[in-house]
């Protein structure tokens, strides 16, 4: 099976399954405007992320890659969410910290200036020596980002829900009733 394809067919999932939406407070998020001091990583770390998630799931002439989903912003956003435990942003932080300490010692670069080929490899090796769980982590918010509805920033005009000939159900929220708005009520 197609890596697309097999994509297509589990991703629904990964928004059913997981309920992995950032948790919903009083916390308005707004991804042109995001802290990513909040996040717990640097600026360079999130230059890394960022490479990791287009390499994992790129562009195509057919098909959103991770940049047409705004899923660096979309998991900025998620990992802004004050609500969220300090684990979890560590989590990502460390997976990070890993991958660049893998790259340095085996390249003596960072991750996003490697060549693609090459990125490949040091994927594959941080997998093998216990990033699995990260990599999936990463897969998912990149998942989540091309199904979410648009209305909280992800998925921009519907590009992944056009991609995979989705119709949303109706009525879709409207700005004043995402759910994190909608749970102090």
């Amino acid at each position: 099976m197609k890596r697309r394809d097999f994509l297509r067919w589990g991703a629904g999932g990964v928004l059913l399954g997981q309920g992995g939406l950032a948790s919903g407070r009083a916390w308005v998020p707004d991804l042109t405007s995001i802290d990513i001091g909040a996040t717990g990583l640097s600026a360079g770390q999130w230059r890394t992320l960022a490479a990791v998630q287009t390499h994992l799931f790129p562009s195509e002439s057919e098909a959103p890659g991770a940049r047409e989903a705004n899923a660096t912003a979309w998991l900025q956003w998620v990992l802004s969410d004050p609500g969220l435990p300090d684990e979890r942003r560590a989590f990502f932080r460390q997976g990070v910290e890993q991958l660049e300490a893998l790259t340095q010692a085996g390249h003596g670069q960072s991750f996003e200036a490697l060549a693609e080929a090459t990125r490949e490899r040091v994927l594959r090796d941080h997998e093998r020596q216990g990033g699995g769980p990260w990599l999936r982590e990463v897969i998912h918010y990149i998942l989540e980002a091309l199904l979410s509805d648009p209305v909280y920033g992800g998925n921009p005009g519907g590009i992944g829900w056009r991609w995979l000939a989705h119709r949303p159900g109706y009525r879709r929220p409207g700005a004043q009733q995402r759910y994190f708005l909608l749970a102090d009520r």
